[in-house]
């Protein structure tokens, strides 16, 4: 019923990676100005990049701390990895991604 082994090891490397992935890319965004790297973005439709880079780079670096809170979780308490993660990436992720557009749309021309 539980992970055990190689499964527990690749629930371990997929939340490690997921980490990475979303700090290096809240700190591109954020610190180093790479709005570019944000779906969907429009230079047009942008009053203020500056802004937006640090809300959602913010948002991005949030995440992936996230990520490695849920992956000490997951080897302190290795029996319930599984519902860690699953919380993580079915309650966390889509929450703070909704918060996200929904908040970057201050940074809209026109708003």
């Amino acid at each position: 019923m539980y992970p055990e082994g190689d499964r527990l090891d690749v629930l371990f490397i997929l939340t490690e990676l997921v980490g990475f992935v979303m700090l290096a890319l809240g700190y591109l965004i954020r610190y180093r100005g790479r709005v570019d790297l944000i779906a969907g973005y429009d230079e047009k439709k942008v009053r203020d990049p500056e802004g937006l880079a640090r809300f959602v780079g913010t948002n991005l670096l949030l995440l992936g701390a996230g990520a490695f809170v849920i992956l000490a979780l997951e080897f302190l308490l290795p029996t319930y990895a599984v519902v860690f993660f699953a919380v993580y990436a079915l309650a966390a992720v889509p929450a703070v991604s909704l918060l996200t557009v929904w908040g970057s749309r201050r940074f809209e021309t026109g708003r």
